[in-house]
């Protein structure tokens, strides 16, 4: 017969877990649990220290089918601060409009090309950027040509462009004060 006792004797079911499972289960809750106990520090945002917004004409011969090439002037002014790293972004709001050469600036701290990726050069917007290590008397202060960029427009008409400037910096790394000028290039 059957003996309901003895078969819950002879074949008990113990509830058990393997060592290892029990080991990750626990790691689990303890990754959860750090997680959870973080505060989230916000982060912060680079907000433009400068944004503007300015016209550059075409020349009064642009035919309104014809391509032609131009020159934009960027200026940087850190006022009475030695300028050591600026970063800026430039965007035409015309989608008429290729950037297609990047030149250097005025001033012999900034000669050479600022950086750019090729890239992420978008047809009518670039992200430049350039620093120099050299000490405070061999920068430049006030306004000052940093870069020339180059584009292939079509037709005529005033092209307005967008831009930022993320930052500017002197020597030991501060930021600094500075505004950005755009202008149509001179010669």
């Amino acid at each position: 017969m059957f003996d309901s006792n003895h078969s819950l004797q002879r074949n008990p079911r113990r509830w058990s877990i393997p060592t290892c499972w029990l080991v990750l289960i626990l790691l689990d809750f303890c990754l959860v649990a750090f997680a959870l106990a973080q505060d989230e520090q916000p982060r912060p945002v680079n907000e433009p220290q400068q944004v503007a917004e300015v016209r550059i004409p075409a020349p009064e011969d642009a035919k309104p089918d014809a391509d032609h090439f131009e020159a934009i002037d960027v200026f940087v002014d850190s006022g009475n601060q030695s300028l050591a790293a600026w970063q800026l972004e430039l965007l035409c709001l015309r989608p008429d409009v290729v950037i297609v050469g990047i030149e250097g600036g005025e001033h012999p701290a900034f000669k050479e090309p600022p950086y750019f990726d090729q890239k992420a050069m978008n047809n009518n917007r670039v992200i430049l950027g350039s620093f120099n290590t050299a000490g405070m008397e061999e920068l430049p202060k006030g306004r000052s040509r940093v870069a020339r960029v180059h584009v292939l427009a079509k037709g005529g008409g005033d092209r307005p462009w967008n831009c930022e400037l993320t930052t500017a910096a002197t020597t030991d790394g501060r930021r600094i004060e500075a505004k950005i000028d755009v202008t149509k290039a001179q010669g």
